[in-house]
Parts: C-alpha cells; structure tokens; sequence
C-alpha cells in the first residue's frame, strides 16, 4: 500500500465482511499497511494446484475466481466459486504448504493481499474471527446463538427462549419417597403431604421400583369413595413404565416424558425396569429450569375436546418450538419436542374421531390397530405442519369380514386426515395420508407390499415408497409394528441387494458446490436462485443412514442415531460422522426456521437472505455430504453419479 488513504479504503472495504469485521480498526489497519493490491485479468492464474504457497491471504475485492482440482489424469474438476469478501489460499491454517486447489480467475479480479502470519496472529486473538474462519473448514465448528442471525415476524419471534437449559443437570430429591406395596392408602397421603412430593414410588422387597401412586390417583380412587383408605399402594399404583438412568441432562429427561405421555420418571440405577430404584424425576422438578410449558401443552392436548380447541393448541406449540430455535444445536432438543407435539395431536384427533364413529352408529370390526408415523414425522425431523405422514396398520380379520374391517378403517382414516387439515396440517401431492387404500391396510398386506418393494424395488418404484421405511408407532398395538418390522428386515436379509440398490439411488444427486451472489452454484456449474435443502443435505443423508440401519438390523429411529450404525474405523471416519451430524443439523435448522416464519415446509431458502457466515456452515455441509457418499460408495463399492 503506498498511501494511507488507499490503506482506509481497503479498511473501509473489509469492515463490511467477517472475519475483518471483528477485529479492531487499529489491527486492521496494519494488517492492511503491510499488504498490497493485485490485479488479474479474466482467464489468469491466481495460484497453483500443489505449488508453494506465498506468504500472503488474498481477500477478493471485485470479481469472481474458480478453483479447481486437477486429478492424476489430468481431469479437472470444479471446487469452489469465490466472489467478493471471500477469502483464498487460507489452506495453510490446516497445516498444507502447497495449494490444494488451482484458482482461476472467472473475470477480471481485484485482490487484497495481506500477510498471512499476521492475520493468523490476529485472528487467534479474535474468538468470533478464528471461528469464522473455521467455517471455511467444518460446519462442525458451529458459532454460539448469539452470532446467528435472529429473523423476525410477528407472529412467530424465533429464538426469543433459548432452549440451553435443555443441558443443564436437574437437581433430584436427596429423599425419594417411596412406600411398600402393603402401605395403605391413607398412610401413602400423608407422606405426600408430608414431604410435599409429586408421587411416591411402590419398591419391592428387591428394591426394584413396581408403580408410582400420585395424588390425583388418591383423589381419583380414594377421595371420590370408589376406594377405601386402607387399600394397599398396589391397588391404587400405575405400573412404572417410563424410566431412566440418573444424572441426564434436563433435555433427555423432558424428551422421554413428553414421548410418554407422562409427568414423572422413575429413576433406576442402570436405566432399565429391572434395576434397583435410585429417585424419580417429576414434572415439577422441570419447572426449576424452565421445562414445564410443552409438558402442559402435551396434557392439554390429551384433553382436548374438540378440534378447534387442538387446532389453537398446535398452534402454541409452534410458537414454543419457534422461541427456542436459537441456533442448529437446539434442534436436538426442539425435533424430539416437535414429534411429541406431532403425537399428541395425532392421538386426540383419533380419539375424537373414533368417538364420533361410535356416535353415529359405525361399529368398529374390533381388531388390534396402530397409527404410525412415516417419513420425517417417524424420525422426530418434522417442524412444521406440512406432510404429517401418518397411517393404519390393523390386524388381519377373517376373510369374510375383509371387506367391512377395510371399509371401516378407511373411512377412520378419511376423517382422521380432514381432522388433522381442520388443526392446520398442509398435505402435499408427495405426502402419506392415512385415508388413501395406500396407507390403510391390515398388517400382512402391509408386508405383502414391502416384501414387493424389496424383491423388486424396480419394478415396484421402490424410490416412491422409501419414507416408509421409516416406521413410528403412535397409538393402538405397537406388536403389529414389530411383527411388520421384523419382517422387512427379514426380507431384507434374503435378498442382499437391495440396501446396495438404496445407496446407489441416495447418490444420484450431489450437493451444490457454493454459492455465489446470492446465487446456488451447482456440482456442473450451473447457477439456481433458490437452494433446496432437501435435495442440498438433508434427503441424502436421511436415505444413507435408512439404508444402513436396514443393512445392520438395528432399532434406530433418527437420522442421526442411524449414523452412529456406520462404525467408524479410524479417527478420519468418526470425524465424518460427526461433521455430517453437524451438517445435518444445521441444515434441519435452516428448514425449521424459514418454514416456521413463512408457513411453508421451508425446504427452498433464498441464499440472497443468508449471512455469510450461514452461506459458510452450508456450504461446508454440501462438502461433507459428498465425503460421506465417497466414504459410503468405499465400503459398499458404489460411486456417486456425477
């Protein structure tokens, strides 16, 4: 730089692009004084793919530059588009002293060189500026809430009740009270009363938790008469059916309650029923720090009695689930809290629905059925109120009553389908209805069609029907979802070839490579306005993971814990995992807000209206996609389609 004014337009240029943005002026300006400019006209080389790097980081002040990589053949391969405030050849912050890439410069390009020892050692100094820059590396590296940008509206105000509290321990009772299963009724009270506590639990001469009597149970069963005062604990008790394991975080505790339907947990000493009874965990001991409200949504659901009532209902829980998305890692607490939310409204609306049935004189066949969940909804991945997939699985009748059991459950699920529309729920050409012949059927029709879609995936159009693979039980006879689980896997196992077939169609589409003026530039180089977060991370990673929990037979119901099923063999996997985990976050994250705010499925975002730093963890999460169908299309020797 040759003249201080020079220097104070290049400050003033890089005040308005992070990382600059968080270092002070008198930093900056030094920085900037020891710097120079460089300009390239279009179709020139910047720098080289495996020559030594110069001592310089190049900001780009106008234009646009390539990178590119070279294979051993010669090939060469589109990476990355930089514009204006980007940053190159910051490579050698990850220990590479060659360029990884080749920069080519797109038009004619003004750069900002700066010496790269001194903004690494400014930038260290920076704890918001390191960050940023990591963000060119790994979307694991996610900033705090604070630096994401809060968007606004005002009905629904995202962020404003950060659900971080969701990590903090909860404080257990030092005495749980528990009484034998002889304790009379009366005795029971006036220990509750005493101790003040919200339920007492009934141990066994072993120590091993057997129910829980609370005091509405003494109102419902005592008070009211129906029960005498000296009826024992175990007459009055509800068998323990909900348990878990001391010294989880709030969030694991609230997530289990909400999923089952209850206001306390029994704590045992290894987290299962069989364990020794080490405290319980109650609704009141959530109230300290702050997880009451969706257990109250959840219970006023349960009672709601009429649809509109649920309708409103639904739609504070959205604002629930809005307060808290402060950033990508609060949608591991806030995606199970949306599938209660999703559960709760499915069962009163089945209820209520039922009851409407019986009114009007429509005898139900009486056979064992279950309500299931299907795609996102079944992996607890759904925010929104649009395509809650749902659908029937009722036990085979006797063939002569075929044809009744089937008319009745489809007419359930018609109804069921236009209650939940009436509570606000959108349903797309795409989405499972559970009205539609499609999704109501009795169980061994039910595998009948998937032993169809494994045995012959192509002629069955297996890649319309992979979401139901994803299999939830929601109300009615869970059996009939294992017996139907234990068949796919079954049939899975005799013919080896079709996760193979599932993987291969989860890489027909590669994630985009950048962005680029608020454009989406994709893996040929093509530009699009609007970024498809689903087709961009979210779907492949959820197809990857379905396949290998199909392949390894395991229970998993998230994407994430699916993920887990890879079993990683080296520290360079288990990193993988962990930066898909991140990506996938973030990008559930970005879905969640943008369809929370404008009342779509906020799967198509506009990039103009993302930070840089979002463009950053995005674009970082498209690179990790790809690295895990290599990794994938490696351990199964498949390749992504290019």
């Amino acid at each position: 730089m040759k003249t201080a004014s020079i220097a104070h337009r290049v400050v003033d240029f890089l005040r308005r692009w992070p990382p600059f943005q968080y270092l002070d002026d008198d930093e900056l300006f030094a920085l900037v004084s020891a710097g120079r400019v460089v300009f390239h006209e279009r179709d020139e080389l910047v720098f080289m793919q495996g020559r030594q790097r110069k001592p310089y980081v190049y900001v780009i002040q106008q234009g646009a530059v390539r990178l590119e990589e070279q294979s051993e053949d010669g090939v060469e391969q589109l990476r990355d588009v930089r514009g204006e405030g980007d940053l190159l050849g910051i490579g050698r912050y990850l220990g590479f002293g060659e360029h990884v890439y080749t920069a080519h410069t797109e038009t004619d390009v003004i750069l900002y060189a700066l010496p790269a020892e001194a903004f690494w050692e400014i930038v260290k100094r920076h704890p918001r500026a390191s960050r940023f820059l990591a963000t060119y590396f790994s979307v694991a590296i996610l900033p705090p809430a604070l630096e994401m940008r809060e968007e606004r509206s005002e009905e629904l105000r995202l962020g404003r009740r950060p659900v971080d509290w969701m990590s903090r321990p909860v404080d257990q009772p030092s005495r749980p009270l528990t009484c034998l299963p002889d304790t009379a009724a009366r005795d029971v009270a006036r220990l509750l009363a005493e101790r003040d506590a919200a339920a007492a639990v009934v141990i066994d001469g072993q120590g091993a938790p057997r129910g829980v009597v609370t005091p509405r149970t003494l109102s419902d069963e005592v008070a009211s008469g129906r029960q005498p005062p000296d009826t024992p604990a175990q007459a009055l008790m509800r068998p323990v059916c909900a348990v878990a394991a001391p010294g989880l975080e709030a969030g694991d505790y609230l997530t289990r309650m909400l999923d089952q339907q209850t206001e306390h947990l029994v704590l045992t000493a290894n987290g299962r029923l069989d364990g020794p009874f080490a405290g319980v965990i109650t609704r009141r001991d959530l109230t300290r720090v702050e997880g009451a409200a969706p257990l109250a949504l959840i219970e006023d659901m349960a009672r709601a009695p009429r649809i509109s009532e649920l309708a409103a209902l639904r739609v504070q829980a959205e604002g629930v689930l809005a307060a808290g998305l402060t950033d990508p890692d609060a949608t591991r607490w806030l995606a199970p809290m949306a599938g209660a939310f999703n559960a709760a409204v499915l069962r009163r609306v089945v209820m209520l629905v039922e009851g409407a049935l019986a009114d009007q004189g429509l005898a139900s066949p009486n056979l064992d059925h279950c309500w299931v969940f299907f795609g996102s909804a079944a992996r607890n991945e759904l925010f929104t109120r649009h395509d809650l997939d749902c659908g029937l699985i009722y036990d085979d009748p006797d063939p002569p009553h075929a044809r009744s059991a089937r008319a009745y459950f489809l007419e359930l699920g018609r109804r069921v389908s236009a209650a939940l529309a009436a509570c606000g729920f959108v349903t797309s050409a795409k989405a499972i209805s559970a009205g539609h012949p499609s999704a109501c059927r009795s169980v061994g029709e039910w595998e009948v069609a998937f032993a169809d879609w494994i045995h012959q995936p192509i002629e069955s159009c297996v890649y319309r029907a992979t979401s139901r693979f994803d299999l939830r039980p929601v109300h009615g006879d869970c059996r009939l979802v294992e017996r139907l689980e234990r068949h796919i896997h079954g049939e899975e196992d005799r013919n080896p070839r079709f996760v193979p077939l599932l993987l291969e169609d989860s890489m027909a589409n590669l994630p985009p490579l950048t962005f680029f003026r608020g454009l989406v530039v994709d893996d040929e180089g093509g530009y699009r306005e609007v970024l498809d977060l689903l087709r961009a991370t979210l779907q492949p990673v959820v197809d990857i993971a379905r396949a290998l929990a199909l392949d390894s037979g395991r229970q998993a119901p998230t994407t994430l814990d699916r993920l887990l099923v890879l079993q990683p063999e080296d520290d360079e996997s288990s990193l993988l995992i962990e930066e898909t985990a991140a990506a996938f976050r973030n990008a559930l994250y970005h879905r969640a807000r943008t369809g929370l705010t404008t009342g779509t499925d906020g799967s198509r975002v506009d990039p103009a209206k993302l930070t840089r730093l979002e463009q950053n963890l995005l674009k970082s999460g498209f690179r990790t996609v790809l690295r895990l169908m290599e990794y994938t299309g490696r351990r199964y020797g498949l390749t992504p389609r290019r």
